[in-house]
């Protein structure tokens, strides 16, 4: 009795000083640092002869997207979950040789992944910012899966319309909008990996933020590409 009574005391006069933060959870905004890039998809039909093209423009800017997470983080050493969302928009055209088709059929178009991730990380180096007062740069490792949506291609635009309709050109844009999230949501690109990540840990008055600068090792979320950067502001309250 007299040894746990002398475990707990040392456990109060020790944790408050070497805490940075028991467990905490936020919100997390995310920017990408890879783009879908441009990408054309041609098929010939055998029979008619025609050659009906799918071709999607590169995104304009990097996909953005919002998130949430929660950790326990103990003497420096950490266990973060997180789930995020991330979007972003582009064009594509459909096109063939029919002289029936006058202009080529423009659609803007949205893509999207549904992530989760598990990061075990450890601060390197605390110190103190002016202002900010403490402050840790992390490392981490962690898993990640990942389920985004299919980008137009050939294959869309038959499974959407059939065949037939896909070479002749007379694409029904409502039947388009209306089947389109139930194709998405049944042709999802699943894949799963593993990542890297710096980060530095902060106070803004209340708040505890985290910047990490994240790589991930997976395929098939970004065409051509065996991983892609991320960067993660995280805002959120640690007890």
């Amino acid at each position: 009795m007299r040894f746990c009574k002398i475990l707990i005391m040392s456990l109060v006069l020790v944790l408050p000083k070497s805490l940075f933060g028991i467990a905490g959870f936020g919100l997390n905004v995310i920017s990408d640092g890879t783009k879908l890039g441009a990408y054309t998809s041609t098929e010939t039909d055998a029979v008619t002869g025609f050659t009906a093209t799918v071709e999607s423009f590169e995104m304009e800017k990097l996909p953005v997207g919002l998130g949430g997470y929660i950790f326990v983080d103990f003497a420096g050493w950490a266990v973060e979950a997180e789930a995020n969302i991330v979007a972003g928009k582009f064009s594509f055209t459909f096109n063939n040789n029919n002289p029936l088709l006058s202009e080529p059929l423009n659609y803007p178009f949205g893509w999207g992944r549904g992530s989760t991730a598990i990061t075990v990380k450890r601060n390197i180096k605390d110190f103190s910012i002016p202002v900010l007062a403490e402050a840790a740069l992390s490392a981490g490792l962690g898993i990640n899966n990942h389920t985004s949506t299919p980008r137009p291609s050939m294959e869309m635009v038959k499974g959407l319309l059939g065949t037939g309709e896909t070479i002749t050109g007379n694409v029904d844009t409502d039947k388009l909008e209306d089947e389109l999230i139930d194709y998405l949501i049944d042709n999802t690109i699943k894949s799963s990996g593993f990542h890297a990540q710096l980060g530095l840990r902060f106070k803004v008055l209340v708040l505890d933020t985290h910047l990490t600068l994240r790589y991930n090792i997976t395929e098939d979320v970004y065409d051509g590409s065996s991983g892609f950067a991320e960067l993660q502001l995280k805002v959120g309250t640690a007890f």
